[in-house]
């Protein structure tokens, strides 16, 4: 039988003056309105103790009129339901995720409690492919307490990795990424279950039975360049899979999300910024066709930096998982280093894109190559979205 209940810090921040209901949040004041002290009475008797119908037994209500005052208060996420249970959730879990229940008890409702939240991470699987920076997202992940982690890399830890890779530690310096991530992500949270493929990705087929059956994909993969993230948004629009791509750079951080032919794909993306910025194309086919020399400058990944692009991907993936909280409208998130502004923009979806597009070959197995890329940037644009 439910038995409604304010939330305790609701309960502790609420107060009534002149004929106004507060509730002063951390940040936010809500306001309701009562002039007679009706909804006052209302809401001390959600108090977990009473059900629908004492309530209205005891303010002379209809049920009617409690089950609407109770779905209005609801709206505002400031009550829980007693009954909520954390099936399906070991001993040892209610007690290691204690402040994730504090966390998401500000989000959860009468449908949907922190259990639910948390049983949905459990239940997750998440496949992040490239083990630099996204070894930091796979901490995230496990420390969160996603279920099943897959990992997929073929490098070895080096000396130079640790200023921005910090999971690793010196002694995991020589070993197969692979390897360490699985070790420190044991010790890190040894109910999560992890998966490691030492595997150079070089095509979108590379990919497939890796990311099969993933709930979710993360594409933290630098190499081959331009072609990394094509294969990973190859391979999950192939299976359906929602994907998140991350990048960091000397001043700039971004990342974005793409839902299977619902938002535009990293064709797309890439596509626009080709056609809106020309000398950004001609720069890339110079270099594509060897026209301008290669050169490494090295990488300017800096540890601040990727704790903070990293942990914004890794809340957006808990939000995507549980639900308990939007994700960000516009798909593409870029940070600034210089002053950490985070700035949210669209990825229009192309007609044209020869990965999602409506001419797109739906049994094509790996993505076009960057040659038509370059020839379909350069024709006039078409967009969907």
């Amino acid at each position: 039988m439910m038995k409604p209940n304010l939330k305790e810090y609701c309960r502790y921040v609420m107060s009534r003056e002149d004929e106004v209901i507060r509730f002063k949040m951390e940040r936010t004041t809500l306001e309701i309105p009562d002039p007679e002290g009706r909804i006052y009475a209302f809401i001390n008797l959600l108090d977990g103790a009473h059900t629908k119908e004492d309530i209205a037994r005891e303010l002379n209500l209809t049920l009617t009129e409690v089950e609407e005052g109770i779905a209005s208060l609801d709206g505002y996420r400031i009550l829980e339901s007693v009954s909520a249970v954390p099936n399906g959730l070991t001993e040892r879990e209610r007690l290691r995720y204690k402040n994730n229940y504090t966390y998401f008890s500000l989000y959860e409702n009468m449908t949907d409690s922190r259990f639910d939240y948390q049983r949905k991470l459990k239940n997750a699987k998440v496949a992040v492919i490239g083990l630099g920076g996204g070894s930091v997202i796979a901490a995230w992940l496990a420390a969160m307490g996603v279920g099943t982690i897959i990992g997929v890399d073929f490098d070895r830890v080096e000396l130079n990795n640790l200023n921005r890779q910090f999971f690793y530690t010196e002694d995991d310096v020589g070993e197969y990424k692979t390897t360490a991530l699985k070790r420190r992500l044991n010790l890190l949270n040894r109910d999560v279950n992890v998966e490691v493929h030492n595997r150079k990705i070089d095509s979108a087929q590379s990919l497939m039975d890796v990311v099969a059956g993933a709930d979710l994909v993360v594409s933290a993969i630098d190499t081959p360049p331009l072609m990394g993230s094509r294969y990973v948004n190859s391979a999950c629009l192939q299976l359906g899979i929602p994907s998140y791509y991350v990048s960091i750079g000397n001043k700039l951080g971004f990342y974005y999300r793409v839902l299977p032919f619902e938002s535009g794909c990293t064709d797309c993306r890439l596509l626009h910024i080709m056609r809106t910025e020309p000398e950004l194309l001609d720069v890339t086919k110079q270099k594509w066709f060897g026209a301008i020399p290669d050169v490494d400058f090295g990488n300017p990944g800096f540890a601040p930096n990727v704790a903070i692009v990293t942990s914004l991907i890794a809340s957006e993936i808990a939000k995507h998982i549980t639900g308990y909280g939007p994700t960000f409208e516009l798909p593409f998130g870029l940070v600034n280093f210089q002053d950490m502004q985070v700035s949210h923009r669209n990825i229009p979806k192309s007609s044209d894109c020869p990965s999602c597009g409506r001419h797109s070959d739906s049994l094509a197995t790996e993505p076009v190559p960057l040659d038509r890329l370059f020839s379909l940037a350069e024709s006039e644009a078409l967009t969907i979205g």
